[in-house]
């Protein structure tokens, strides 16, 4: 019996130090880190708006490619929506995202998703992915050629356009010249999601040979507002010849002088940077082999990450042309999409841009079995609650037995309490005497302690998929629940929104947890109690302690919880009523 206990306890108070930390001490230290870094992006950003190098003739990608790069400032940060209308641009239009293209330096720098919001608010804006230069946070796609022996186009450079409109399945092609021989044409297309096809074609019409080389650059100014759990990975990321690597920023932080994170692609893969939800990511051209570089410049006011490919240089004689094609991803992180790029387009592994955790084999079988429980309910909430009916049946034999042995232990509490006064403070012996007394009445006391142990996976595969998926993302359920992926908002300290208070933390206690921990106290009680007072005291509080634990928890993660303690209830109830009572015999 004190096996079991202490077994039961041993986990349960591990999950708890180990949510604990992270909620209630990781997730504030990283908010607090992440909401200081913002103010001093922002007030570095309204005093100079830095530019970026571009990479020609006069300025430097990697090793090898000749050149000096260059720094110019912009006055002052203007407000997006302002810097974007005094612009030349050719409008991006498509059901899916919206956006547009500056027709100087032809940059991929303003895309909004048009599925997505920033929040709940029905005013709420668009999510806005990339902005261009002279904004306070600038992101944006740039894709070029490395010249050496003549000119190319730059930052500055005036592109002319054969449309004004690029549509969704369409594309748009984007002309300029050097004046000296050399012209340039880029066509981007976009098909009916998030991916672009940008081809690049020089053609030599000057006198003597010229070397290019073709390269696509994400440049990126600041980091991810919110919070930056362990869980999860945000930050520049790479598929290449060894597979996926994933470079935090805190990582790019130790690089010292002009230090780069650098790999080649022999076969496929891609350069990007996540979100949680969102992605960037350049695809070369899967033909040909490539470089790759990932690193951080500036400090922490005004620090820039840059996640870029290059392909090597190739000699263009005169009166040829050279085309390269290569391919952008900028948009959501939904699971569908990404199979579908990596299965059917060969974009080598762009589906594990979503952080499945090293416990993927269970976490992804278990998002895909939501997604077809979704297709039949309609719904998420009732999607989790059909999975968490199916975990319940699938642990049936298991749990079963289980609640069996509980319920024995429960009636040989008295056979128990007898051996320890007959034993007195020999534990030894008492420890003999009870397992002799399990072995004679046939009970397991760890087997009790299955049901909890073995949900627990499913618990954490489950806290994944809330957490990393975006297809969880304001999904509602019913009454006030708006978003499964955030937490309850109904909450008991304030009345339920009639005090003028939003309470933040431990303090920001919803309903739907308390009922939670009503049902897991009522679990607890049909259980046996244990002998030792400290351990019932401990019991006692575990309810309280994941009450509010779970409070700062997705709420479909609660739903699940609480579903899962209303279902054992029932089925220990049942199997208490339909169980023979077990003979008390106190005599040891």
């Amino acid at each position: 019996m004190e096996d079991n206990r202490n077994f039961m306890i041993a986990i349960a108070l591990t999950m708890a130090i180990l949510l604990g930390y992270t909620y209630f001490y990781d997730a504030p230290r990283q908010q607090e880190m992440v909401e200081a870094r913002q103010q001093q992006l922002i007030a570095e950003a309204a005093e100079k708006g830095e530019e970026l190098p571009d990479f020609n003739s006069s300025s430097n990608i990697s090793e090898g490619m000749p050149g000096q790069s260059s720094m110019d400032t912009m006055p002052v940060v203007v407000e997006r929506e302002e810097l974007l209308a005094s612009q030349d641009r050719i409008t991006i239009n498509s059901p899916h995202v919206h956006g547009s293209i500056a027709l100087k330096g032809a940059r991929i720098d303003d895309l909004t998703l048009a599925d997505y919001k920033e929040t709940l608010a029905e005013d709420s804006k668009d999510v806005a992915l990339l902005s261009p230069s002279g904004t306070s946070q600038p992101y944006f796609v740039d894709f070029n050629w490395g010249i050496d022996g003549a000119s190319g186009p730059d930052k500055n450079s005036v592109w002319t356009a054969d449309n004004d409109v690029l549509n969704a399945g369409g594309a748009v092609t984007l002309t300029w010249d050097n004046g000296a021989g050399l012209l340039f044409n880029r066509t981007i297309a976009l098909d009916e999601n998030y991916m672009f096809s940008v081809t690049q074609k020089v053609t030599n019409n000057g006198a003597a040979a010229v070397k290019v080389a073709q390269y696509g650059r994400i440049v990126r100014s600041g980091r991810p507002a919110g919070q930056a759990l362990y869980i999860l990975h945000e930050g520049p990321m790479w598929s290449l010849d060894e597979g996926i690597e994933e470079f935090s920023y805190s990582d790019l932080e130790d690089l010292e002088g002009n230090e780069k994170n650098t790999a080649k692609g022999t076969d496929g893969g891609w350069v990007g940077i996540t979100d949680k939800y969102w992605l960037v990511a350049l695809i070369p051209d899967s033909k040909k082999n490539f470089s790759a570089e990932i690193y951080r410049r500036g400090n922490d006011s005004s620090e820039k990450f840059f996640a870029n490919y290059f392909h090597s240089w190739t000699t263009l004689q005169a009166g040829n042309s050279y085309t390269e094609t290569s391919r952008l991803f900028a948009g959501a992180k939904k699971v569908s999409l990404l199979d579908h790029y990596t299965d059917n387009e060969n974009v080598k592994m762009l589906n594990y841009a979503i952080d499945w955790g090293m416990f993927y084999f269970l976490t992804k079988p278990i998002f895909y079995l939501l997604e077809i429980l979704y297709a039949f309910a309609g719904n998420f909430g009732i999607a989790i609650l059909l999975l968490t009916a199916i975990v319940k049946l699938a642990l049936f034999p298991i749990a079963n037995k289980g609640y069996k042995s509980m319920n024995k232990m429960k009636v040989l509490q008295p056979k128990m309490q007898a051996l320890k006064e007959k034993c007195g403070d020999d534990k030894a012996k008492l420890q003999q005497a009870t397992m002799e007394l399990y072995k004679k009445e046939k009970v397991n006391p760890i087997s009790g302690c299955l049901p909890m142990f073995l949900q627990f996976p499913v618990f954490f595969a489950l806290y994944k998929v809330l957490y990393v998926t975006i297809d969880m993302r304001h999904a509602p359920f019913f009454g006030w629940i708006k978003d499964l992926s955030g937490p309850d908002t109904m909450l008991v300290t304030n009345l339920f929104g009639l005090i003028p208070w939003e309470p933040t933390g431990f303090l920001a206690l919803g309903i739907l947890p308390i009922f939670m921990g009503f049902t897991m106290w009522l679990q607890m009680q049909m259980n046996p109690s244990s002998g030792d007072p400290m351990q019932r005291k401990i019991m006692m509080f575990m309810p309280i302690v994941f009450t509010f634990m779970l409070a700062q928890f997705s709420v479909g993660l609660v739903i699940y919880w609480t579903c899962s303690n209303i279902l054992g209830i029932l089925q220990q109830w049942v199997l208490m009523r339909r169980s023979d009572p077990v003979p008390v015999n106190t005599k040891a």
